[in-house]
C-alpha cells in the first residue's frame, strides 16, 4: 500500500460517475487538479489516506466547501467512506 496520498476527481456524466486521472501526492497531502473529462461535470474528489483514517481533515472540509464540491470520498487500507456536502 502506498505511503503517500493520491487523489482524483469524481465527475458526473448524467447519472453515472467517472473518475479522473489519479495524481500522486506527498505523505500527508495531495493537490488534485479539479478538472474533468469533456462532457462531464465536477462533483467531488476521491483520495487515499495512508495513515488509515477515514475521517476528513480540516483541509478536506475547507476545500470541499470553498470549491462547492458535493462529494468527498476517502479510502484508507481496504475501506472507503464518502461524505456529502450541500444539497
Amino acid at each position: 500500500m502506498s505511503k503517500r496520498e493520491w487523489g482524483q476527481t469524481i465527475c458526473a456524466q448524467g447519472k453515472r460517475h467517472v473518475l479522473g486521472e489519479r495524481v500522486q501526492g506527498k505523505e500527508h497531502s495531495v493537490n488534485i487538479p479539479l478538472r474533468c473529462p469533456p462532457g462531464t461535470k465536477l462533483v467531488g474528489t476521491n483520495h487515499f489516506h495512508p495513515g488509515g483514517s477515514l475521517r476528513l481533515s480540516d483541509q478536506d472540509i475547507r476545500t470541499a466547501k470553498d470549491k462547492g464540491l458535493k462529494l468527498v470520498c476517502v479510502k484508507a487500507k481496504s475501506k472507503s467512506k464518502c461524505y456529502r456536502f450541500g444539497r
